[in-house]
């Protein structure tokens, strides 16, 4: 299958697929560099060709897997703050990469997928090693909110009252947490301007009958 049966599988799948499914979809496609809009451009005339463009527009090619973009969706469904996806924090520079970051309010998201434990004899290594992570990030000055694939899928609400909870613990700061935007194949970047998320509410809508 060549990069334009691609774009245009993802595309086509987006007009029809439930949102969250869809946005997971060109989330991955677009960070393999995958060109959606052309796509989605000679389907103008395509019945709920609306999705598909609104499923492009918010494609993030940083999103590294299909939890973490829930993560984010679960965010624009119930109007909180956007998070960067796979930013670098640190206290003197780049050290750990986090899933998700809302750099105003010093907070961070890490999805954990079961298959990070499921069947391996080093899981107690894993959870050892993420347990000193998540330490580190804490005496760095950030809270750490973490959640897995039922509440991502089956529970966004729940999941939206966690997240909730947590910015409400942690106001926008005047001075946000220092980060570093990654650039695959490059590594941690000093974020420009457009890089920066609203420490307010996404104030993204919805396509009508996103959930069928």
């Amino acid at each position: 299958m060549n990069a334009v049966s691609r774009a245009w599988a993802v595309a086509d799948v987006a007009r029809g697929s439930p949102i969250p499914a869809a946005l997971a979809m060109a989330d991955a496609a677009v960070r393999l560099r995958q060109d959606l809009a052309d796509a989605v451009q000679h389907m103008t005339r395509w019945p709920r060709v609306h999705r598909a463009r609104w499923v492009v527009e918010h494609a993030d090619p940083l999103a590294e897997s299909p939890i973490e973009t829930l993560g984010r969706f679960t965010c624009i469904q119930f109007g909180l703050p956007m998070p960067v996806s796979n930013a670098w924090v640190g206290v003197d520079g780049p050290e750990f990469r986090v899933d998700g970051l809302w750099p105003f309010h010093g907070v961070v998201f890490e999805a954990d997928g079961a298959v990070k434990y499921d069947n391996r004899p080093d899981a107690s290594q894993i959870v050892a090693r993420q347990g000193e992570r998540e330490w580190r990030l804490r005496r760095a000055g950030l809270d750490v909110v973490r959640y897995g694939w039922e509440l991502a899928w089956r529970r966004r609400a729940d999941l939206a009252e966690r997240f909730a909870a947590v910015l409400r613990d942690n106001p926008p700061r005047e001075r946000p947490v220092r980060w570093w935007k990654h650039v695959p194949g490059t590594g941690p970047v000093e974020p420009v301007p457009a890089d920066w998320p609203s420490p307010g509410a996404s104030m993204v809508i919805l396509p009508a009958g996103w959930d069928r």
